[in-house]
């Protein structure tokens, strides 16, 4: 554990009840919920979340706990849930869930306390896609995406399934920069705005309650075939949810980059067919800059103009590539043309807005797509 961890443990948050230690015996899964409920969503914990969870079948072999942090309270919770059993574990002082530190604490704590062949980890709270994740208004804090990747790279531990239940997650940029961790095996987002409601637990976790040696990928699967049932037309059909095989992304991102730098070559002759394409794109709700990666391939291979035939190999190869490490989608009606994944391609001053931190991301680093936006918008 490094030491910007112990500094959260020593000094803002004093332990108020002893910890129970490492458990003896090993589950199947722990199923773990950070719950950065310190803004405008504490009260979907005991409204929705909570209940969701009650509602799953205990088993001895599936373990489903929480760290619950309320704008409401000075004290921060872990919690277990067995069936309707809902039992407080430790109670700490004030914390920042908005801090990586605090993330990195709890992955260690939650595995500690409950070892498991598998481990899913759930961070609850609002989201923007590479911009960041988990805020907290009492520390007026939240993590962008090389914070997420340390928190999770420091902690150490295998995450089997993460789902980020969070709007507009679903993006490559997020993606790849938890892939850089080598720890995170599926990753399941939204693309668009994440229900209020967020993940249908219940029916998420009873199927893992009565099969617990269910594999990862079956249950990210789960998730999201579980949303897509729950939800059907809500939010008037704009809704997603897909899960991510991390490994297989890295392992392709090659072809994001030969495209990259293909779409730069081009740009002085083809600015105009880029944007007629980026303009037929199906975009995320209110928010341009998030584009469908496949849908943007699908009407640059579209355009009138586009004959490169560099271009249009490379495009293609970057499309196939995405359907590889898309393990499972689904869309509302109003989301058929969107494949799983989105990524950003602003324009003008959403771009100087956005530009020094963008460039921070590992995607833009490793794949020369700031280099790109940069020149598309002089």
């Amino acid at each position: 554990m490094s030491m910007a961890v112990v500094a959260v443990l020593l000094v803002p948050s004093m332990l108020l009840v002893a910890p129970t230690g490492k458990a003896e015996s090993t589950a199947s899964w722990t199923f773990a919920i950070y719950v950065a409920g310190d803004n405008s969503l504490e009260n979907y914990w005991d409204s929705t979340t909570l209940p969701f969870l009650k509602a799953v079948p205990a088993s001895d072999q599936v373990n489903l706990v929480a760290l619950l942090d309320m704008k409401s309270t000075s004290t921060i919770e872990i919690v277990k849930v067995s069936g309707t059993t809902v039992t407080t574990v430790e109670t700490y002082g004030e914390m920042d869930t908005g801090s990586p530190a605090t993330l990195t604490w709890w992955i260690d704590r939650a595995t500690t306390l409950w070892p498991s062949t598998y481990f899913g980890l759930m961070l609850w709270d609002h989201g923007f896609g590479w911009h960041y994740i988990c805020s907290d208004d009492t520390s007026v804090s939240s993590m962008d995406m090389p914070e997420l990747q340390s928190a999770i790279a420091n902690a150490g531990n295998v995450i089997n399934v993460l789902e980020l239940d969070a709007c507009n997650m679903a993006m490559i940029e997020v993606a790849y920069q938890v892939s850089l961790t080598n720890l995170v095996q599926y990753m399941v987002a939204s693309e668009e705005y994440m229900a209020g409601d967020g993940l249908p637990l219940t029916d998420v976790l009873t199927p893992l309650a009565n099969n617990p040696s269910m594999l990862p990928r079956d249950l990210s699967i789960v998730m999201v075939d579980a949303y897509g049932a729950y939800y059907t037309n809500s939010n008037g059909g704009k809704m997603t949810l897909s899960s991510i095989d991390l490994p297989q992304l890295r392992t392709t991102i090659g072809t994001f980059t030969t495209w990259s730098a293909r779409m730069s070559y081009l740009l002085p002759t083809y600015k105009a067919y880029y944007a007629a394409a980026v303009k037929a794109t199906h975009y995320m709700t209110a928010i341009p800059s998030m584009l469908d990666l496949y849908d943007l391939g699908y009407h640059l291979l579209g355009t009138k103009g586009v004959t490169d035939t560099l271009l249009r190999t490379a495009t293609a190869n970057m499309q196939s590539s995405l359907l590889s490490y898309i393990v499972d989608s689904w869309g509302g009606p109003k989301m058929l043309d969107c494949k799983g994944i989105s990524f950003y391609w602003a324009t003008y001053n959403d771009w100087y807005y956005d530009e020094v931190a963008y460039r921070q991301t590992g995607f833009a680093a490793d794949t020369g797509w700031d280099d790109f936006l940069e020149a598309y918008n002089v």
